[in-house]
């Protein structure tokens, strides 16, 4: 009997070692496991595709599906690729981001905090989008640290007391701690690759905050990761930087190729205009090296399609 027990104790291990993990995972992705099998079709097999017709996203969406939910909510937005968007709705989208966040979609939660935050398609409510973007974070989402970054930034943007005020320190503190806090969940955003954080610690570096000492290097070097991401406004700080000197050396070279990149993605006649004027105060060999960065960047740079459509990934 003994030599029975010992024979089956390695399988009496994986089965103990099995019961373990489905319940930790059930547990991680907050599925009752009896619908953990679901669950990992949804995040794993299902072939589910961002071009997929309305229709057909639609029907999955209103069967439950929280992929086809979040798809069908941004491609309702004018963050969805050209191509794809079905109309530019704040309310639909909003509709089907929550549903897709209830749904327990890592992005999903993320933005419907935006939304919450600023009021987009529904009235603004703090609270709610203090909770989504911790259930966001919590699981790890990028953007979800940087919306508790942003709700972090706007609750010290709320205190301004008085400085006659008898609790003017006090409230200067509270300020201070919460500015730390927020850029402690930006560093937690950058450093898995979200733009916006990345350019909220390139600005913080530039003016100087709690916890980060002015240093306009370590600025430059956050707006460029932010830029290498598609983020326009990190490019036109590049540009300008470089080309005045202002809180980076002068670089016309760099800032020939910010502008060019600039003008690639968005395509603005004031950007042509202050091209053109760069131009005329440099070399010649000057503006070909410009040029030939500016293709260098353009190729790290993702696309347009490609950025939209990453916008789709749960974890992104």
């Amino acid at each position: 009997m003994r030599r029975k027990l010992l024979r089956l104790r390695p399988y009496f291990i994986a089965a103990a070692v099995g019961t373990i993990l489905v319940v930790d995972l059930s547990n991680q992705w907050e599925v009752p496991i009896a619908q953990l099998p679901n669950e990992l079709h949804d995040r794993y097999v299902s072939e589910l595709k961002a071009e997929a017709k309305p229709a057909e996203l639609l029907r999955l969406a209103e069967a439950g599906n929280a992929q086809a939910q979040y798809i069908y909510a941004l491609r309702h937005t004018k963050y969805a690729p050209s191509d794809l968007q079905i109309r530019d709705d704040v309310g639909v989208a909003f509709q089907w981001t929550q549903k897709a966040a209830e749904n327990r979609h890592p992005r999903a939660m993320a933005v419907l905090s935006l939304y919450y935050l600023r009021g987009l398609g529904t009235a603004k409510d703090l609270a709610k989008a203090k909770v989504w973007a911790n259930r966001a974070a919590d699981k790890s989402q990028p953007m979800g640290y940087r919306m508790l970054g942003d709700i972090a930034a706007a609750e010290a943007k709320a205190i301004n007391p008085a400085k006659d005020s008898p609790d003017y320190k006090v409230r200067q503190n509270e300020r201070a701690e919460l500015l730390k806090r927020s850029y402690e969940q930006y560093l937690l955003g950058a450093n898995a690759g979200d733009r916006h954080s990345l350019r909220e610690l390139a600005l913080a570096y530039e003016t100087g905050q709690p916890g980060l000492p002015q240093n306009y290097r370590l600025a430059v070097d956050y707006y460029t990761r932010s830029a290498m991401r598609r983020d326009p406004v990190s490019i036109r700080t590049l540009a300008d930087r470089y080309e005045s000197g202002e809180k980076s050396p002068k670089d016309l070279q760099q800032a020939y190729a910010w502008r060019l990149v600039l003008i690639e993605i968005e395509d603005s006649p004031d950007d042509d205009m202050k091209l053109s004027q760069l131009a005329k105060t440099m070399k010649l060999e000057d503006v070909q090296a410009g040029q030939e960065l500016a293709i260098k960047l353009l190729k790290d740079i993702p696309p347009e399609g490609s950025d939209a459509l990453a916008r789709l990934n749960p974890a992104r």
